[in-house]
Order: structure tokens, then sequence, then C-alpha cells
């Protein structure tokens, strides 16, 4: 008697769940107001603005781990025990890797770009920008993972943080004036000593922040940072009239680079390109 009362509480219990999963994702107006038995999510999983939509949770509580919701929504999240797919909303597919597609995190949901858009600086990187037309791929800086269970993708070390590696060639690009080697510091958020923001002869080295603004002018890599004199330091020639020497290379204000020319490992003087500097 005690096994058939059990067993029919689980079955009680077990149908609510799926009635609170059910309205919590179907019907926002018969949404449960607390989290019902065994894990329901409670109100307003599955609605963006709420303080608990499933993203927010999954970043702050989950630390992105989603692994865990195959539990209920089977491994392939096509609705396991719970009888609900995730891959039924709209919001991410199943052809696309459903809740474990790259562009839900790293990248853009609605043009299912894969990379980040949260800061600038993505996209002068990945796209080029109007001072230099030179790309880096994601695999220059991050050692990709296979897939979302990869190891090298989650990991409890850096729960939510990417680690960055200097794979890029153009970084790490050596001249006569060259310091160091091209290093990230996590805890800033900062690079250091990279060709690509001035360790170059005559450059300055510029330390730049992944977040910060206006990092890219001509004055940070060479020049006066706080002017924004563009000229090189001293011993360059302080000739104002750069295009004097670097024609094709600069306009006459000094301030527009060819985008094909800048920041491509290549010093272009009197229409000649050199790599001996």
């Amino acid at each position: 008697m005690n096994r058939i009362r059990v067993s029919a509480i689980m079955l009680l219990s077990f149908g609510v769940l799926l009635t609170a999963c059910s309205s919590e994702l179907r019907d926002a107006s018969d949404l449960p107001s607390q989290p019902v038995l065994f894990g329901a999510h409670g109100k307003g999983y599955a609605i963006m603005s709420s303080d608990n939509f499933h993203a927010t949770d999954i970043r702050n509580r989950l630390q992105w781990d989603i692994l865990g919701c195959r539990t209920c929504h089977g491994y392939d999240y096509n609705g396991g025990i719970s009888q609900l797919s995730c891959n039924s909303s709209g919001c991410h597919l199943a052809a696309d890797g459903g809740p474990e597609a790259c562009y839900l995190c790293h990248g853009d949901s609605q043009t299912k770009k894969i990379y980040p858009q949260w800061y600038n600086a993505h996209a002068v990187h990945l796209e080029g920008g109007p001072r230099s037309a030179v790309t880096i791929a994601c695999t220059d800086c991050h050692n990709l993972p296979i897939n979302f269970e990869d190891p090298a993708h989650i990991d409890k070390e850096t729960p939510g943080r990417a680690e960055v590696y200097f794979n890029n060639a153009i970084a790490s690009i050596k001249t006569i004036g060259t310091e160091g080697e091209p290093t990230y510091d996590a805890t800033t958020g900062s690079c250091s000593n990279t060709y690509c923001h001035g360790n170059f002869t005559n450059g300055n080295n510029a330390t730049v922040v992944w977040k910060g603004q206006d990092q890219g002018k001509c004055g940070s890599c060479h020049g006066d940072p706080d002017t924004g004199n563009p000229l090189p330091r001293s011993p360059h020639p302080q000739v104002a009239n750069c295009v004097q020497c670097h024609p094709g290379a600069i306009d006459a204000s000094n301030t527009n680079p060819d985008p094909l020319l800048h920041v491509n490992g290549v010093l272009n003087v009197f229409g000649q390109e050199r790599t001996n500097w």
C-alpha cells in the first residue's frame, strides 16, 4: 500500500511539473508565481523582460553551463521527460545546434553571426575598419572548442571568461624597435606589446584595453597620444607633411590612411615597401 501511495504522489508531482513548464513557455498569463516541485523554473523563465529570464539565469547561476538542462529536456533538447522542446520556440533551432548554437552566446541571434557584438572591438578586429582592412580570425586569439562540451569551452577554472592567446601573426610582427612579446592581462582585459598597437620602430607600444574607447587614433600608436599629433617620435624626422615620404599610404591631412596599406606589417616609403625597419 505504501508503494502505491508513493507512486501516486510521484506521478501527481511529475504532472504538476509538466504543467508548470508548459504554462511557463506557452501561456504568459498563466505562470506559476513560485518554482513548483523538482526545480521547475518559476515565473518569467521564458519572457525576455523578466528578471528570471532563462538566459540571465544560465549566465548568473549556471555560469553558462547548460548541460544540466538535458536532464529534463533531453540530450538534443527536443523534449525528454519534460516533453517540452527547447527547439520549438523559434528562438533557437535544432538545425543550428539548438540552445548550444554558437551565435546565441557569441553573436547575433537575428543575423546568426557567430562572434560577440557586445564590444565594438570585436567587429573592428574581425571585419576591419576605416583605418585598416586587415582582419583576423577567431582562432587568432582563441583556441576554439570542437563543440559545447569541449573542456576548452566552459571550464570551471575561469567560468564566463574567454582565454586569449596570441596566435595571430600580425600581432607578433618584429621590427628593429620591437619590445617584448605580445601579452594579454586577463585581470585588466588589456593587450600589450602588439605590433597592431604601436610595438614597432618609433612606435608608442600602447597598452590597450579591450573595452576601451578610441584606441585606434593616430597618436595612440605613433605620435603624441595626448595631443593626437601623428608624427612618430624621434629619431623619426619631425616633418609634418607625412604624404611627402609616404605617398599613397596617407592623405594630405595626415588623418586618413589607406586601409589596404595600414597595419599590414609593411612600411611604405617613397612608394616602396620595406620590411627591414
